[in-house]
């Protein structure tokens, strides 16, 4: 959270005049989750619409943090995202994946196909201002400035 400037300032005002800090919280996560969603389905390819459609988000608390996430549980996704054999190796992707995802050498494979990155990346200023926007609501709501 301290990526938000004031994060827990604001927070403090918020449980101080009756309100719920938390459920704002979570409220301003999901609605950047949503949208990093919604621009990862943007920016996906489709052949069948399978992949797309399988991009979900949702939040959880993790080490008392509220985490947004997005993904998706279609197998094929990461060979998508990264790419294979020879042509996902030389794509401009995002990172390389790090997990089981082998660019072998003896096939040409297919370009990498980046969603998921690119999409938290072109949020990276959008989110806190979602979730900042969304705890100053509740202030307002809750009669504070």
């Amino acid at each position: 959270m301290s990526s938000i400037k004031g994060m827990d300032s604001l927070l403090r005002k918020i449980d101080a005049v009756g309100g719920n800090s938390k459920k704002a919280l979570k409220e301003g996560v999901l609605q950047a989750a949503k949208k990093v969603q919604g621009d990862a389905k943007d920016l996906c390819p489709a052949d069948t619409g399978e992949l797309r459609n399988s991009i979900q988000a949702r939040i959880e608390d993790r080490d008392g943090k509220t985490v947004g996430l997005i993904a998706t549980n279609v197998e094929y996704a990461p060979y998508v995202e990264f790419g294979t054999g020879q042509k996902g190796e030389a794509s401009q992707s995002p990172p390389k994946y790090d997990g089981d995802l082998s660019y072998r050498q003896d096939w040409a494979g297919m370009r990498a196909q980046p969603f998921m990155y690119p999409a938290a990346a072109q949020n990276k200023v959008h989110v806190p201002e979602i979730i900042a926007a969304s705890l100053r609501k509740e202030l307002r709501r809750l009669g504070g400035r």
